[in-house]
């Protein structure tokens, strides 16, 4: 079955060099583990509200560390290309697989939303949106590939 919305097969592996490694990076310098202070760099902010005592620069020129920034693009670069690429052998019922998946991963990312609002304040809950933005895809990754490996398990029909 020929889609037009995913990426040619090649950009599956192109996806995984990229979503890997900014994973790891990415969880690490949330936790504080690592950091990237030579990415210290002057930028421009459309809306940058006061905190603790600061000043809003909306609309200016501002100091931040950029990792996070390359680290989410990074991450929703390599999820896409991973998750919107074709399989070797893409027909109808990869198109299904893909479907349910992506309405299973929809409806547990709801699910974990749900529970943040009514569970996590303050600074917690800042944390839990910030883990929110991937969770939709990369739970559609995992659920996918799951269920690609089930099937790849399974033996073919022989007659």
């Amino acid at each position: 079955m020929k889609t037009r919305f995913l990426f040619p097969h090649q950009f599956k592996k192109l996806g995984w060099i990229i979503l890997l490694p900014s994973l790891v990076l990415a969880l690490l310098l949330m936790k504080d583990v690592v950091a990237f202070s030579w990415l210290d760099v002057k930028v421009f902010a459309m809306y940058n509200p006061p905190f603790l005592g600061e000043t809003e620069q909306s609309f200016g020129i501002t100091e931040n560390n950029i990792a996070d920034e390359i680290l989410a693009c990074l991450l929703i670069v390599g999820t896409l290309l991973v998750a919107c690429s074709e399989v070797k052998q893409e027909d109808e019922f990869i198109g299904k697989l893909r479907f349910e998946s992506l309405l299973w991963a929809l409806y547990v990312n709801a699910a974990l939303l749900l529970f943040a609002i009514l569970f996590i304040y303050g600074l917690g809950f800042y944390k839990a949106m910030v883990y929110h933005l991937f969770t939709l895809m990369l739970l559609f990754l995992v659920k996918f590939h799951l269920e690609l490996y089930r099937i790849s398990k399974v033996p073919a029909y022989e007659e």
